[in-house]
Formats: structure tokens, C-alpha cells, sequence
């Protein structure tokens, strides 16, 4: 079984934080959805420590495999982080990729690499 692909690098679960002037922020999910509770710390030394508390004591919620959604713990052979050019997308439709490593050996060959 195939699964799908993650579209984000940041897990669901995640917690977002920023900082005012004055203040630390944390928006905690609420387990049921809606609108997350948000906690004020100072920005102190003291208030980084409570929020990095805060944080710590979170667990990860993990989605649990069930028959609708399976697990799927294989990973795609690539998945590029960085969108290729089109440049690089018609060189890739258009070759084969033993022609670009002969080219890349060739290449390798003139010492131009």
C-alpha cells in the first residue's frame, strides 16, 4: 500500500511560538480543534524557561494507523526539498539517466568539474 505524501516538514502536532517586544507567545492546540489557548510569558530568561517548559511538556500527538489510513513507513526515493528549474525539468523529460552520466563522466574526463 502506497501512502501519501507529506507536504510539510512540520509535524501536525507542532507548536508555534513567537516573541513581541515585551513578551513570549505559545498557541497550544486544543485536542478537539478550534481556536488554540494561547499563553504569555515574559520575555526574561525566566519566561523562555516557562515556555520552553510548556513546550517540552507537550508530547507528540501521533496519528495512530487504522484501516482508512494505513501506515506507511517506506519513503519515496526523492523528494527534492528545493523546486527544480525548468531547465533542469526539460534536461530530466528530455534524457535518460544513463545519458547524463555519461555526459557527467565526460565532463569529469575534460577536468571540467
Amino acid at each position: 500500500m502506497m501512502g501519501t505524501r507529506d507536504t510539510s516538514p512540520i509535524p501536525q502536532w507542532a507548536v508555534q511560538c513567537w516573541a513581541t517586544e515585551t513578551d513570549i507567545f505559545v498557541a497550544l492546540p486544543m485536542t478537539q480543534g478550534g481556536i488554540p489557548y494561547i499563553a504569555k510569558f515574559p520575555k526574561s530568561e525566566g519566561g523562555l524557561a516557562q515556555a520552553l517548559a510548556v513546550l517540552c511538556a507537550r508530547r507528540p500527538e501521533v496519528p495512530k494507523p487504522s484501516a482508512s489510513a494505513p501506515a506507511n513507513y517506506t519513503h519515496p526515493p526523492r523528494q527534492p526539498q528545493v523546486r527544480r528549474s525548468k531547465a533542469e525539468e526539460k534536461l530530466r523529460a528530455e534524457t535518460t539517466e544513463a545519458q547524463r552520466e555519461t555526459a557527467r563522466k565526460l565532463i569529469a574526463k575534460m577536468g571540467l568539474k
